[in-house]
């Protein structure tokens, strides 16, 4: 129960942490430093980087990132994964929930029209849904990873995450904290959900379906994580 406290603890004061960057980042003191970074951002475009930006955009939009969260826990679901499939689809889910309340609750205009490459899918800015996206998707297939691969597959997760946080400031549709608050939505939903699935009631519904479904039993080996 010590590891199922220690990752609600944290989750929820990465929650609260959350929130409250996204309402600092509305001041106009803070305001006006974002909008300085991202004009010296805009200084550095050209056309390969700009191409490389929008598809970096484009494989983290919403429409992805809704149809993965659907399609990984299936495809597990099927291969007997029972609970990879279920914690996979409550952090990604979880994820993309987290960041569309405290997108709604924030409130956060967007960066001056001037500085858009691209338009942005909507009017909040707090947190980016693109990078968080990139991170419950990395964090995912981190937790489904085990043995000395993980330690590649998180540095290639990081990597992936961060390309897509800086092209949305690149493309001038958000600012800095608006990535940071992205990549703290997809680890406040992964805690939370990691300590959700170490509740003894759900631990052992998740157990009884994976014997049932004829799995390895990899799934006692998560529980910790």
């Amino acid at each position: 129960m010590t590891s199922y406290r220690n990752k609600l603890v944290g989750g929820l004061v990465l929650l609260v942490a959350l929130i409250g960057l996204g309402f600092a980042v509305k001041t106009s003191a803070l305001t006006r430093r974002d909008i300085s970074m991202d004009e010296e951002v805009a200084a550095w475009r050209d056309g390969a980087l700009t191409a490389l930006a929008k598809g970096a955009t484009h494989a983290a939009s919403s429409t992805v990132g809704m149809a993965l969260t659907l399609l990984i826990p299936a495809a597990l679901w099927l291969l007997h994964r029972r609970w990879d499939a279920v914690r996979t689809l409550l952090v990604m889910g979880g994820a993309l929930a987290v960041a569309f309340v405290v997108k709604v609750a924030v409130s956060e205009h967007r960066p001056p029209r001037r500085l858009w490459v691209i338009p942005p899918d909507n009017a909040q800015s707090f947190p980016s849904g693109h990078t968080t996206v990139a991170a419950a998707l990395a964090l995912a297939v981190v937790l489904l990873v085990r043995g000395p691969l993980r330690v590649l597959v998180a540095l290639a997760g990081l990597a992936v995450t961060a390309v897509v946080a800086f092209a949305r400031v690149y493309l001038g549709v958000h600012y800095v904290p608006d990535v940071i608050g992205g990549a703290l939505s997809a680890v406040v939903a992964a805690l939370l959900a990691c300590a959700l699935m170490e509740l003894p009631p759900v631990r052992g519904r998740l157990d009884a379906l994976e014997a049932g479904s004829g799995g390895r039993g990899r799934h006692a080996g998560s529980r910790g994580r």
